[in-house]
């Protein structure tokens, strides 16, 4: 392309019968003018040619980065998801291990507890039939002394009452003691 400086250093031969000088020069003169100010206007939009390319490539940058941005985001949020399911499900199976122990404790707690009131009832009602025993035996020992104890009253005279049987004290096999 021809530069306007160029076109100020062109110069021709002059010839006979040739065009008119001034003519020429001044024509030339407004197109040099006319030349300069486009090679100008040229010389402008190629640098904002430029300017916007390196601008787009800006963008375009940054538009990547921002891809990569909201990738590595998706990326993360699936892995906090999923690392908060897991621990929800690790929760959860802790949690039901836990009150798994916790009925396991308390169905030892409650077959001890049975086990000491059985064994409370059965001491119970050993206690009680011996004790039963035993008042039976105090009750036939009594009755052996007022039988032996109203012989000799007979034989003396006195006129002390006799033990009968309807004295004697029955008690209820349910009655507690």
């Amino acid at each position: 392309m021809l530069r306007p400086i160029d076109l100020h250093s062109l110069e021709f031969k002059q010839v006979f019968r040739g065009y008119s000088k001034e003519q020429v020069d001044e024509s030339f003169s407004k197109l040099v003018s006319q030349y300069e100010s486009l090679y100008q206007q040229n010389q402008e939009l190629r640098e904002r040619i430029e300017e916007l390319k390196r601008q787009a490539n800006r963008y375009s940058d940054v538009e990547d980065t921002l891809h990569e941005t909201l990738a590595y985001v998706k990326q993360s949020a699936t892995e906090i998801r999923e690392t908060a399911e897991q621990t929800a499900v690790r929760i959860i199976d802790e949690a039901k291990k836990e009150a798994e122990w916790i009925l396991q404790d308390a169905r030892h707690q409650v077959a001890d507890e049975i086990r000491q009131a059985q064994e409370a009832l059965a001491f119970r009602s050993r206690a009680r039939r011996k004790l039963e025993a035993q008042l039976r035996q105090l009750l036939e020992e009594v009755k052996q002394l007022a039988i032996e104890d109203g012989e000799t009253h007979e034989d003396s005279g006195e006129g002390r009452p006799r033990a009968t049987e309807s004295s004697e004290t029955i008690i209820p096999e349910g009655d507690e003691l």
